[in-house]
């Protein structure tokens, strides 16, 4: 079984396979799709058969690469890198099937089994403050018990704080399991083990790592199969089991036993934080008879213990790592309280805002009269204050109202109401919008008297539009595309005066009810066959006051 990782947006992805062909690529028709527009319709495809594994290339525009290195077909190792045109991919074979919990198997709780709640070994650890704990035993007449309780603890103590040290780096999930099975194996005297881990959102167990100490010399002992029974047990109750000789399980001979299990000396111990299991780690060997013993039971729940911490705290990491970077790209062109809105909303829906669809929006052109010969006058560094201070002015509006800045085009601006986010009153927005920036452009104006006062024109337009995340491989932006901003931008460019905000029929079916406005009649427009019918808004019908934060909360 393989498996190839990816990254799509912010959210990592998977998809594993086993036979037969997987074609990746752009198309909605491929196994694996690819939403980037460097990517072609069909770019290549994983063949596997009777010699393995192999990428093939399908006559794709931007190449595909396996480690660097430019393919036409080659074949597939596990941890090869795949680029396709610049979006990178990871193959690698899947542990899926190499750990089997197998449901004929129930757990035996004869002698040779023994059954631990994570409970006394938290009583243990308490117990086991060394620093007061050796005096207290120096003053009474010690027992043997006792000296191999503060032995025991002091053992476990000292392993779990050299597994703190190594732990306390921040590392990917990954890498941190990996290190907890090493850890595993360098203090209890396993053969093979693995870890597992509950599947996101779901009760499913998913094989993480697999370690063996000496490499397997078949296929099949490479195969660890454990009693399911013995896993669920591990998981519900909260316990730790040895069973120190699976071979006189009375309840199987030893002929099933050894064919199925292949195990004489096993632990299963629970990864638990508090009250939370997220998934078990198991130690076993094949060879020998009561190799482990309830000390090495305890060593390894509380190395299960720091192990759940230790994912639970790469996760959270990386959970901060990918809403900075989310935080990062949305608050470029949304408001604060929509980014965080927006960022609150679940994986899945965070991750759809930026795949492109049609949505109702209001666009809306806002753009500096004669400000081409005004700065031809000015130094360069004049220019860059006045419209850096201009632009912050009018962003810092459009935010107000929970629209969306789409981009600066010189000293124009685009701004849209209504994605990514619904909003139902978006025509409406978008016009107080307009009426406000046309305000704090006066504002402007007067803190400037020395210099030249800036004028502006305004179009606003209505209707159905295809917003998302657009560009090429290295850079993508939030952007609408279609009629409705087409009309928009020559709305403002082609009708409207100095200083006064013209919108489209749309916009005024939708606002006609709470602004006063001018119909200007039917206008040409440069690549529109029909005539267009404009009007100039040029006030509220009635003192409404403004409703920012007012938006639709669906996404």
């Amino acid at each position: 079984m393989y498996r190839l990782i990816y990254q799509d947006g912010d959210t990592p992805q998977s998809f594993t396979f086993t036979t037969g062909e997987v074609v990746i690529g752009r198309s909605p028709e491929c196994n694996v799709v690819l939403k980037d527009f460097g990517i072609s319709r069909q770019h290549a495809k994983i063949v596997v058969d009777e010699d393995g594994c192999r990428i093939v290339d399908l006559k794709s525009k931007n190449g595909t690469q396996v480690n660097g290195v430019p393919v036409v077909e080659a074949p597939l190792k596990d941890g090869d890198r795949i680029l396709l045109g610049k979006f990178q991919l990871t193959f690698g074979k899947s542990l899926e099937g190499k750990v089997v919990l197998d449901e004929a198997k129930p757990l035996s709780e004869e002698a040779g089994t023994i059954i631990r709640s994570v409970g006394e070994l938290s009583r243990l650890l308490s117990a086991g403050d060394t620093a007061g704990a050796a005096p207290a035993l120096a003053e009474k007449k010690a027992t043997p018990a006792d000296v191999q309780e503060l032995a025991k603890s002091n053992r476990i103590l000292k392993v779990l704080t050299e597994f703190s040290k190594t732990l306390i780096a921040t590392r990917p999930v990954e890498e941190v399991l990996q290190q907890v099975m090493d850890i595993v194996f360098d203090h209890v005297p396993a053969d093979r083990g693995f870890l597992m881990l509950h599947e996101d959102g779901s009760e499913k167990l998913v094989p993480m790592v697999v370690k063996h100490r000496s490499t397997p010399s078949s296929g099949d002992q490479a195969r660890i199969s454990i009693s399911k029974t013995i896993a669920d047990r591990v998981i519900k109750d909260r316990v730790s089991i040895l069973t120190s000789d699976a071979l006189v399980d009375p309840r199987f001979g030893a002929g099933d036993s050894i064919r199925f299990h292949g195990i004489r000396s096993a632990m299963c111990a629970p990864l638990w934080n508090k009250e939370q299991v997220i998934g078990i780690v198991h130690v076993d060997s094949p060879m020998l008879t009561n190799c482990f013993n309830l000390n090495d039971l305890d060593l390894l729940t509380a190395l299960a213990n720091y192990a759940a911490v230790a994912v639970e705290r790469a996760r959270l990491n990386q959970r901060i790592v990918a809403e900075e970077k989310k935080r990062e790209r949305l608050g470029r062109f949304l408001s604060p309280q929509v980014t965080a809105r927006i960022i609150a909303t679940s994986e899945s829906q965070s991750a759809a805002l930026g795949v492109p669809e049609e949505r109702e929006v209001s666009v809306l052109f806002a753009d500096i009269v004669g400000f081409t010969p005004l700065s031809e006058s000015m130094s360069p560094a004049a220019v860059a204050l006045i419209l850096n201070d201009y632009l912050s002015r009018m962003t810092d509006v459009i935010f107000k109202y929970e629209g969306t800045l789409d981009k600066f085009i010189g000293d124009a601006i685009m701004a849209v109401f209504g994605a990514p986010l619904d909003m139902p009153d978006h025509a409406s927005r978008a016009i107080r919008t307009a009426l406000e920036m046309r305000e704090r452009l006066e504002e402007f104006n007067a803190e400037r008297k020395e210099v030249p006062h800036l004028r502006i024109r305004i179009g606003i337009n209505s209707g159905k539009a295809v917003a998302g995340e657009i560009g090429s491989i290295n850079k993508k932006e939030y952007t609408v595309l279609g009629d409705t901003v087409n009309t928009a931008s020559r709305l403002e460019s082609s009708v409207a005066k100095p200083m006064t905000i013209v919108v489209g029929e749309n916009t005024y079916a939708m606002v006609k009810d709470e602004f006063q406005c001018r119909a200007l009649g039917a206008k040409e427009l440069k690549g529109k066959e029909k005539v267009v019918a404009a009007f100039e808004v040029e006030g509220p019908l009635r003192a409404t006051a403004p409703r920012p934060g007012a938006a639709s909360r669906g996404a």
